[in-house]
């Protein structure tokens, strides 16, 4: 096991509906990695995506994984770090899941499936309870558009979360009430974090077209909206009310990729470059909550790109990942930075759990976690 000291500053916040901060002072914090391998049991799990399409149990004893080969939900146990069962989902039928975009686990040994067209809640028994059908509202216009929706809970009254993209080069957050059919539509890019950070180029009828990735996640109870390339985020409750907008300055990073004036894409190698600029400043990934320490876990990362162009890349090679880790309490609050060096993305699953952070690494295709305990 290593262990590393290293400064970060304590940033103290002042609350409000937004939030802002002010350096104050100064202390120090330890940390220390070590690496789990989870056996497969020969089963051939499915690494791809980082699995960012898995999912956590509500025990924090179980994750959840999607796998495409055979449209089933593989369940790994993280006590005996072993695979355990798969349970097979049906594609066709009244228990039908097409295509499977992202689960979620419920509580009760619940899911919660996005799929293309209809998101439902299943039982491990692969039985759909409820479903999500926003065609029923307002005859169902854009809700082809919504890229992740999730619920907090499985209820009578239950909500379903949505992230719906306009034609306008928006995204806004819909909340829809699945029992009443009707939906609520919240304004979370006030600031046009997503609109300004979209590069696109038609080049001759080749459309370009790379816009940020929004997250919608669910943490502690919450529903929490958060960006790619802007540090901020947005706070929601069970019933859908914004509990609060969350808006740090950091010190290891910048808060958010600089802006760029997009009369100035006048070719595919721009916009190339404006993209590689914008991973190289920062990328953030969704927090998640550390339930034993009360507190909130965030990574980010800077890339460091070679001049080495493969033929047929859209980018360079890339020479390093520098990944940072950012530690909130449970009001948001930041609290410390730390730079991660034994990491090599922050595009992948990661959670809490026993108060470390558990990091998915891919061990010559094995399901592996680098797991971070945090020491003050």
């Amino acid at each position: 096991m290593k262990q590393h000291t290293i400064f970060a500053l304590l940033l103290c916040l002042h609350f409000s509906c937004s939030q802002n901060t002010s350096n104050d002072y100064v202390h120090a914090i330890s940390y220390s990695l070590d690496t789990l391998v989870i056996d497969s049991k020969e089963r051939n799990l499915d690494l791809s995506r980082n699995i960012t399409n898995a999912s956590v149990n509500f025990d924090k004893d179980a994750i959840y994984l999607f796998n495409r080969f055979d449209h089933s939900i593989d369940e790994i146990n993280l006590e005996r770090l072993e695979f355990v069962q798969s349970i097979p989902f049906q594609k066709e039928g009244p228990n039908g899941t097409s295509y499977v975009n992202y689960i979620y686990a419920l509580a009760n040994d619940l899911f919660f499936i996005k799929g293309s067209v209809q998101s439902s809640v299943f039982n491990m028994d692969a039985k759909l309870l409820k479903k999500a059908d926003w065609s029923k509202v307002n005859e169902g216009e854009d809700f082809q558009m919504l890229r992740n929706e999730l619920t907090l809970s499985y209820n009578d009254s239950m909500k379903v979360f949505g992230l719906s993209y306009k034609g306008d080069r928006s995204v806004s957050l819909e909340i829809l009430s699945v029992n009443e059919h009707t939906k609520e539509t919240v304004e979370i890019d006030s600031e046009g974090v997503y609109q300004n950070n979209i590069l696109e180029f038609d080049d001759n009828g080749h459309y370009y077209f790379l816009d940020p990735m929004v997250y919608l996640t669910a943490e502690n109870g919450y529903a929490i909206v958060s960006h790619d390339f802007s540090n901020e985020m947005y706070i929601f409750d069970t019933g859908g009310e914004q509990v609060k907008k969350v808006s740090y300055e950091p010190t290891l990073t910048p808060k958010s990729v600089k802006q760029i004036e997009k009369e100035e894409i006048v070719s595919v190698e721009i916009l190339k470059k404006f993209y590689q600029g914008f991973l190289e400043q920062i990328k953030f990934s969704p927090p998640v909550w550390d339930q034993v320490n009360k507190r909130y876990l965030r990574l980010s990362a800077q890339r460091v790109f070679t001049d080495i162009k493969p033929e047929n890349a859209f980018l360079p090679q890339v020479k390093e990942v520098k990944v940072f880790l950012t530690v909130f309490d449970e009001d948001f609050n930041l609290v410390s930075e730390v730079e991660v060096p034994e990491l090599d993305t922050e595009s992948t699953k990661y959670f809490a759990k026993e108060g470390k952070l558990w990091v998915f690494t891919n061990m010559d295709d094995e399901m592996g976690f680098v797991r971070i305990s945090i020491n003050k």
